[in-house]
């Protein structure tokens, strides 16, 4: 090879490490995922960080977008996202972005108290704080901070659970038997944990060591624990839902049939022996709750006060919107009381009227098409690459089941918005190309469309005069 050639780097436009020299260092790579968690602490904050209605935790999205942008980085890397990478960009998800905070300002000019309109823009001026984020971060590092996402998640949720047992560290955060961590209040907790819980899984059904394994499961311990002790009824039916779904489909990719079908008895078998052993925890653990859960398999789930609530929420603000449809009432504003509707939907065309709903349905719609296309684009992949389709599996399952979780529960408040688009974001980002491959006639290796490699190039000018044996030759 030639000096000149010798010195040259290519960067992919995906990617903003060189893949001429290999793959980036690894030294510093555990410093750097503890940096990242520490940063990512405030996020499961926000309560004890709150000045009125504010946090100071509501910031730090923007302080990482403001970091990304200081950061060298591939020109053209956030248009690129946009356009789209190995198939439809985010386009779509951005113009339901930019329709949600025009219609949010503009509910200012009717609304009651303009400033709750930052509880609708907030959230989705996050989306552009992630973007930027995960658009300009190194492609080795955008996995990590998922990560970190999780890791900080966990380490909070495990210290507040051990506070939880000490009588003076109960207070912060419990709220009498309802487990809130720092958060404002219980649903907000269970929906955070939904955008985390199927990637925890997802690492534990593919850690390879004893110590991973230990680790893993250490976790989902934690992170199961915050649910039971939180009460809240929508994530536990969610968490059991979201399980099977990781599961299975790290089951399916074994290649063989027979597994496949035996791995889905044994998770119905576990399901259903899972639904009385839980009962018999909470009994033991939280006798008030378990009564509670107990009324609802014997009267039905309508009958739960707090369902007859969300009932009397939804209707009335399915009126208020019926009444003001191009506007709303006010996006962010009260209803009987309660910050938003216990309904993204409801929450948006209440506030913002149809176009409000039409933005918040466009995005539900488009999250759920590219993780279900993710999800059964990669099916019949067999082994071939599973732990890394399944880790991303679990970061596309869990933003979509917190926007489940979101039409019964916390209606994507400022609280918990911002994991919802690092899960989602970083799931697009992370994921492989789901497009054809490129087989080179020699060596068959495969390469993914757009990975760019330097080896054997030269100038077109100077390969032009040689014969077809010199022009093979390496430089």
């Amino acid at each position: 090879m030639s000096p000149g050639a010798r010195g040259l780097s290519w960067r992919s436009p995906q990617n903003s490490a060189p893949i001429l020299a290999g793959p980036p260092a690894r030294a510093g790579s555990g410093f750097s995922v503890l940096v990242m968690v520490a940063v990512l602490l405030p996020l499961w904050f926000p309560r004890p960080l709150m000045v009125g209605e504010l946090s100071f935790a509501f910031a730090m999205p923007f302080v990482l977008a403001f970091w990304a942008l200081t950061q060298p980085a591939w020109r053209g890397s956030l248009q690129r996202a946009l356009r789209g990478r190995y198939g439809r960009g985010l386009w779509v998800e951005a113009l339901c972005v930019c329709l949600a905070m025009f219609m949010a300002f503009m509910s200012m000019l009717v609304s009651p108290v303009p400033l709750r309109a930052f509880r609708v823009i907030l959230p989705m001026a996050y989306a552009i704080c992630a973007l930027i984020l995960l658009s300009r971060m190194p492609s080795h590092l955008q996995r990590r901070m998922i990560f970190a996402l999780l890791f900080s998640g966990v380490l909070v949720l495990g210290i507040a659970i051990g506070l939880s047992q000490v009588g003076w560290g109960r207070s912060i955060v419990m709220r009498d038997y309802r487990f809130l961590a720092f958060f404002e209040k219980p649903n907000q907790l269970g929906v955070v944990v939904m955008a985390v819980w199927p990637l925890a899984i997802a690492l534990l059904l593919n850690a390879r060591t004893a110590i991973l394994r230990l680790l893993c499961t250490i976790m989902l311990l934690v992170l199961a624990t915050a649910i039971f002790m939180s009460g809240t009824k929508t994530a536990l039916a969610l968490g059991f839902v979201s399980a099977a779904l990781i599961w299975l489909y790290h089951g399916s990719r074994s290649g063989s049939l027979d597994k496949t079908l035996f791995k889905l008895c044994v998770i119905l078998c576990g399901i259903a022996f899972a639904v009385p052993s839980t009962l018999w925890v909470l009994s033991w653990a939280s006798p008030d709750f378990f009564r509670r859960v107990n009324s609802i398999l014997t009267y039905g789930m309508w009958e739960f006060p707090s369902m007859q609530t969300r009932d009397m929420v939804w209707k009335e603000s399915i009126q208020i919107g019926l009444d003001h449809p191009l506007l709303g009432e006010g996006a962010g504003t009260r209803v009987y009381r309660y910050a938003h509707s216990h309904n993204m939907f409801l929450d948006y065309f209440r506030g913002m009227g149809v176009f409000g709903l039409a933005a918040a349905v466009v995005l539900v719609l488009s999250a759920v098409s590219r993780s279900a296309n993710f999800l059964l684009s990669t099916l019949p992949k067999g082994q071939v690459d599973r732990a890394s389709d399944t880790i991303v599996a679990g970061m596309y399952l869990g933003a979509i089941f917190y926007l489940i979780g979101n039409q019964l529960s916390d209606s994507f408040s400022p609280t918990t918005a911002f994991l919802f688009w690092i899960m989602y974001l970083g799931a697009y980002f992370t994921a492989p190309p789901l497009s054809p491959v490129a087989r080179t006639p020699l060596s068959l290796v495969v390469r993914p469309v757009g990975q760019l490699s330097t080896s054997g190039w030269m100038p077109r000018a100077k390969r032009a005069g040689l014969t077809p044996e010199a022009a093979a030759q390496p430089i």
